[in-house]
């Protein structure tokens, strides 16, 4: 058996597929490994505990984030179990925390600019489609054309995060956008086709796309495609929307993943009686005495 990296990597993307690991995941995992076996410099059957340890206090010292710290960590894990079988191996590096960041939302009147801010049919059809439904920017790419279904209106997801089919609501106007869009782009199979109908609109190519449609937009909010998500869930959750059905819409596993859109609601905060408007009975203001 070869022991290279080329081959180590290989026989790594074998076993991440045969897995059934996502494709985004595969390349990520590999990637990581990849790093951490350059880095090492020696056949992956000399590989020890200490290799690890050293290349993981590399990463921290050398300032990369808490999640690709992470990411390096899961893909080292499957490297020694899955491909190299060391049965024995164990992680004894923790985990990073993330910092736990408030989400980015978008103001409704902000959403709307953006809608008239893109000109492009296709493009402000997916940013409809992310902020009716709630979906990921790569769960809305990937949609195909019979996961529409107008009868129940809802929306299939297939194969979402965690490797999980779910279904998410479809409003009525983004209904009519839908039909509106086909009448002009007659998708077959991928809803949101790229350069040929048998390839969906490729990740970057629509997040280059929202970048340039915020700008024209005015918004100076560091927002991505991911933040029409959180809008979705936040504007969702102000007009009275169920906690644990809106959890299964977006496909959140824990309802902890949920209750951070409650820090972001502007609802709570203006109900908010503020104690010391209520201690002070707000005057209008006077003159200074000369």
């Amino acid at each position: 058996m070869k022991y290279g990296v080329e081959a180590t990597l290989e026989r790594m993307t074998e076993e991440l597929k045969l897995d059934g690991y996502s494709p985004t995941t595969v390349r990520s995992y590999r990637g990581a490994a990849g790093r951490f076996l350059r880095h090492v410099d020696k056949p992956s059957n000399r590989l020890t505990h200490n290799d690890v340890r050293q290349y993981m206090l590399y990463l921290t010292e050398t300032g990369y984030s808490s999640s690709t710290i992470n990411q390096h960590h899961f893909a080292i894990r499957f490297l020694y179990r899955d491909v190299l079988k060391k049965k024995a191996f164990r992680m004894e590096q923790r985990l990073h925390k993330r910092p736990k960041r408030v989400p980015i939302v978008l103001a409704r009147e902000e959403v709307d600019a953006l809608f008239q801010a893109t000109s492009d049919v296709q493009q402000r059809t997916i940013w409809m489609t992310l902020y009716s439904s709630g979906v990921r920017l790569s769960e809305a790419l990937r949609l195909q054309v019979t996961d529409i279904d107008s009868k129940d209106m809802r929306i299939l997801v297939r194969n979402g995060k965690g490797r999980k089919d779910r279904y998410t609501v479809l409003s009525q106007s983004l209904l009519l956008q839908l039909r509106a869009y086909y009448r002009i782009y007659r998708p077959t199979e991928w809803m949101f086709y790229g350069r040929d109908r048998q390839h969906h609109l490729v990740l970057r190519t629509a997040q280059k796309a929202f970048k340039e449609a915020k700008t024209r937009a005015g918004i100076r909010k560091r927002a991505t495609p991911h933040s029409l998500r959180h809008s979705f869930a936040t504007h969702s959750m102000e007009d009275g929307a169920n906690l644990l059905y809106l959890r299964d819409l977006l496909g959140h596993r824990a309802i902890q993943s949920t209750l951070i859109y409650l820090k972001v609601t502007s609802e709570g905060i203006n109900r908010l009686v503020n104690p010391l408007d209520q201690m002070m009975k707000p005057q209008p203001p006077t003159r200074p005495s000369k």
